[in-house]
């Protein structure tokens, strides 16, 4: 656990330098050499960018002066500065802005009318293109909160809530239902508390890694706090992820009274899923999904991706969280009935989850890479590939579970046993564990990749 732990510190600093690769194509050309000045200077990014965010500043050689912007209607990756005459030498111009899909823009440029004497002042961007380790660390909190909060509610109804509603598994002929149940629900109240603070940790993630993405994107604008909330796709988002947040927080507190210590009403657990689940969508909506040529259907993907991580992830820290521990407390018979069709059910979900984040993945991943080079010769290439590694690495742990510890919980509750029970639960336990670490390393170079600008 600690070297996967130091594994995460070291991705998170090595990767927080990554540039955002704006790729800004400039007419004209940087360093051209001019007989008249142009009328404006066009800036070409590779995303939508957003028009009440778009700024500039123009010196040219004597000392004039402009500081206007605008966005092309036609071409919103475009972003054209006018120019002032200002006679011969050297002009230079600077942007700043914010893409639809939430990443600041930054760049500088330079040409010459003339002559390349008298040199002009030096003007430099506000703005930032580069990912810094705050800002990494809110989108980190964003998404454990969001997808956390979500998955762990869904699991623990889907498998916890409907193995305890059907009194585990039993040997043919044998009817533990009641017995089962009556033990489960003697011992769960403290594995529920432990549940209870888990969830209420993401919610907390999911509220502080706002508050820190904010002034993060603010700066990266040059302080345009009132047009970031209220004129960006970024800042509907954020607004809307804060209400969200806030809803959960309420929902949490009216289901937490009377929660029972077994067996979840499902609607308690469903209300408490639906923020996160829209919070998927939001998430999805102001990212790169929105700002490819196919926006709607790359979105609706994207969402369906994101839901399934929040099932497969989400569900892992709800086994942690409550479904081992419960188990621990209770006799080994009753641990082997309740503790085989717990696993019979997550395995169903996580099997489910697994196979739609390959499909979905595949096609993001085709969706934001020109070409199969891009995958090792661009910063957003070699993020996804670390992504790819240790997802691989999860999924031999999850075939493990499904393939081995799955079959051998399921016989023992049958009472065809082969000895090895007994070290089910601890085996599920460590594999369990595992897989939580990898998936915080997953999501933690998802935090980054939102942050770098998809090679075009």
């Amino acid at each position: 656990m600690t070297g996967l732990r130091a594994v995460l510190v070291m991705l998170l600093t090595v990767l927080a330098g990554a540039c955002v690769a704006s790729a800004a194509m400039v007419e004209p050309q940087p360093g051209a050499l001019l007989g008249a000045p142009p009328e404006a200077v066009r800036v070409l990014v590779d995303a939508p960018v957003e028009p009440a965010l778009a700024r500039a500043q123009v010196r040219g050689p004597r000392g004039a002066r402009e500081s206007t912007a605008r966005v092309e209607p036609d071409d919103p990756q475009a972003i054209v500065v006018p120019v002032p005459a200002d006679g011969a030498g050297t002009y230079r111009v600077a942007w700043w802005g914010l893409t639809t899909d939430g990443h600041p823009l930054a760049g500088t440029t330079a040409f010459a009318v003339g002559a390349r004497a008298p040199i002009a002042a030096a003007v430099a961007p506000d703005g930032g293109d580069s990912t810094s380790p705050l800002a990494i660390i809110a989108r980190f909190l964003v998404l454990v909160g969001v997808l956390g909060t979500a998955g762990m509610a869904l699991a623990r109804e889907w498998a916890v809530g409907r193995a305890w509603a059907a009194g585990g598994i039993a040997p043919p002929g044998q009817d533990r239902l009641a017995a089962v149940r009556d033990a489960a629900t003697a011992a769960a109240p403290r594995p529920v508390r432990r549940w209870w603070m888990t969830w209420w940790g993401l919610v907390a993630a999911w509220g502080l890694g706002l508050v820190l993405a904010l002034p993060v994107q603010a700066l990266s604008v040059g302080g345009q706090w009132g047009a970031l909330l209220g004129d960006s796709r970024w800042g509907t988002a954020w607004l809307g992820l804060l209400v969200l947040a806030l809803v959960a927080a309420g929902a949490g507190l009216v289901a937490r009274r009377g929660d029972p210590s077994a067996g979840p009403a499902p609607a308690r657990m469903y209300a408490l899923a639906v923020p996160g689940l829209l919070g998927a969508i939001l998430l999805s909506w102001s990212g790169h999904a929105a700002s490819g040529s196919d926006a709607t259907l790359g979105v609706m993907i994207d969402v369906v991706h994101g839901w399934a991580t929040a099932a497969w992830l989400g569900g892992l820290v709800m086994l942690l969280a409550l479904a081992l521990p419960l188990l621990a407390a209770l006799p080994a018979g009753d641990r082997v009935s309740l503790g085989a069709a717990v696993v019979v059910r997550f395995s169903s979900v996580a099997v489910s989850a697994v196979v739609l984040l390959v499909i979905t993945g595949v096609y993001r991943a085709l969706a934001e890479l020109p070409s199969l080079d891009a995958l090792w010769s661009t910063d957003y290439g070699l993020v996804l590939l670390a992504k790819l590694v240790v997802f691989g690495v999860m999924l031999v742990l999850a075939a493990w579970n499904r393939l081995v510890l799955h079959p051998r919980l399921e016989r023992a509750a049958l009472g065809l046993g082969d000895g090895q029970a007994a070290d089910g639960p601890s085996a599920l336990r460590a594999s369990v564990r595992a897989e939580v670490a990898l998936g915080a390393v997953v999501l933690a170079l998802v935090a980054v990749m939102v942050g770098l600008m998809p090679p075009t």
